[in-house]
């Protein structure tokens, strides 16, 4: 079970300090954590999505950093799954039994990820992922 975290911050040492906070809630702004299943979800819809392959270079085996330039098109691939989910309903079902999370799991972690994207943008910061 590998995990992927998304941290608002400045550089990875800055995301591996505030990954360390307690409690969470001090740091929810800055942190979108993938839930298991989402990933490969995101995966294999990866066509339905805008800049997929700039969200790709998050990998929950390893830690990887955007610049603060690349926060708009985390904050534009959010966005469209979030829209994707919108006008799907009628596919949780099926997302639900092959991947094993629901539209609600996944819209939970995409409005993180855009409130993390927000307060990265508004800091002059760039996403670290942090994978486990």
């Amino acid at each position: 079970m590998m995990s992927l975290s998304i941290v608002a911050a400045k550089d990875i040492e800055q995301a591996i300090e505030l990954l360390a906070s307690r409690p969470r809630k001090a740091v929810k702004d800055h942190l979108a954590e993938e839930p298991e299943g989402v990933g490969n979800f995101l995966y294999d819809f990866r066509a339905a999505f805008t800049n997929y392959q700039c969200y790709h270079q998050f990998d929950p085996y390893r830690e990887a950093c955007l610049e603060m330039d690349q926060v708009p098109a985390i904050r534009a691939f959010a966005d469209s799954v979030f829209n994707w989910l919108s006008a799907h309903g009628a596919e949780e079902t099926s997302v639900i039994q092959r991947y094993g999370v629901s539209f609600q799991k996944i819209r939970g972690f995409v409005a993180a990820l855009i409130r993390v994207c927000n307060t990265a943008m508004e800091h002059g910061y760039g996403l670290a992922g942090i994978g486990d």
